[in-house]
């Protein structure tokens, strides 16, 4: 991420706290990083989005599904110990979320659901 994305990120982190008086936020890792767990909490935050109209509109169904089955098919990978094709589902889930910011997401969804896709993804590609 180049600073300027890390800065809207901030930005839009400190949004999301200060709206609704209802958090959706960090929480304290284990000290051993589950990526399946990680997964699990992503998707977890997603149906949270849906229910706080975050990810609204016609076909959201539909667009919950689809990163779903992203993050399912990523936690499958990552069990098996593929990470490279975990990393590519991954970055499918991302670039769904671009693709549909403004169109069926809000930015505390975009944002709250990016931020923690890079940080899974962080934590597959390292060594």
């Amino acid at each position: 991420m180049t600073s300027e994305q890390v800065v809207d990120l901030d930005n839009a982190i400190q949004k999301v706290i200060q709206s609704h008086g209802f958090l959706i936020g960090p929480v304290q890792l284990p000290t051993r990083v589950d990526i399946g767990q990680l997964l699990v909490y992503l998707t977890s935050l997603t149906h949270q989005a849906v229910s706080l109209g975050w990810i609204y509109g016609p076909g959201s169904d539909g667009i919950v599904q689809s990163l779903d089955a992203k993050l399912t098919a990523a936690k499958a990978s990552a069990a098996f110990g593929d990470d490279k094709t975990a990393i590519n589902q991954l970055n499918a889930f991302v670039n769904e979320l671009q693709a549909l910011r403004g169109k069926h997401f809000n930015d505390n969804a975009f944002y709250l659901l990016q931020a923690n896709a890079q940080f899974i993804l962080s934590k597959l590609s390292a060594p």
